[in-house]
């Protein structure tokens, strides 16, 4: 498993291409093309579950980490107890 973080100098820029790493560029342009995306595109924290070149989860804000983005990725890494 991949992580990437991006730390734009503001919230303006957190989609801005130049803020992302580029082996995330993918997860940019799937995110941007997603409904999330189109909606509530600068909403942090932001943390997006990616694999196989597609949007598995997108959540925002440290409950919906917890509550849902964790118990997902333990899932899909099969290292759920």
């Amino acid at each position: 498993m991949d992580y990437q973080v991006v730390y734009p100098a503001n919230a303006g820029l957190v989609m801005d291409e130049g803020s992302w790493p580029a082996p995330a560029n993918p997860v940019r342009t799937a995110f941007l093309e997603s409904e999330d995306g189109k909606t509530s595109p600068n909403a942090t924290p932001r943390f997006i579950l990616f694999q196989d070149g597609k949007i598995v989860l997108t959540v925002t804000g440290n409950g919906d980490w917890k509550d849902r983005m964790w118990p997902r990725i333990q899932e899909v890494t099969a290292t759920k107890a």
